[in-house]
């Protein structure tokens, strides 16, 4: 388990440089009227908080499997809770940014749940969870 975890970590940290880098290209060239200084911190957010997940997630399987869809709906449901908080707080504090600020938001809560969707069933089928 310990081998997917950093797996797990180091290939979520390549999408957030990629996702990153690809954000300044845009944000700094075509898109420059609608950026934004906390990006970059969504990004981190959305890291340190699907790390997270999936170490406990990984470490429920590992204990008892048979409340990991209990464990998983919770995360879900606290995870959903989470970001709906954020982005209320947010919008409430910056009305002027924050249909960009939802729009880019929701773009990184599409990419960082299929990842982590995605992960997670590759790893529970294979077995690599003892």
């Amino acid at each position: 388990m310990e081998k997917s975890i950093k797996k797990y970590i180091l290939n979520l940290g390549i999408i957030s440089g990629v996702l990153l880098a690809i954000s300044v290209l845009m944000y700094l060239t075509i898109l420059e009227p609608w950026f934004n200084y906390i990006f970059p911190f969504v990004i981190l957010y959305f890291f340190l908080l699907s790390s997270f997940q999936h170490y406990k997630l990984l470490n429920s399987v590992k204990n008892n499997p048979r409340v990991f869809n209990t464990n998983y709906m919770a995360w879900f449901g606290i995870k959903l809770f989470a970001h709906l908080s954020f982005v209320i707080v947010y919008v409430l504090l910056d009305r002027a940014n924050a249909l960009s600020f939802v729009l880019y938001f929701g773009f990184c809560y599409i990419v960082y749940t299929a990842y982590d969707v995605v992960t997670l069933s590759n790893t529970l089928r294979s077995g690599n969870v003892k």
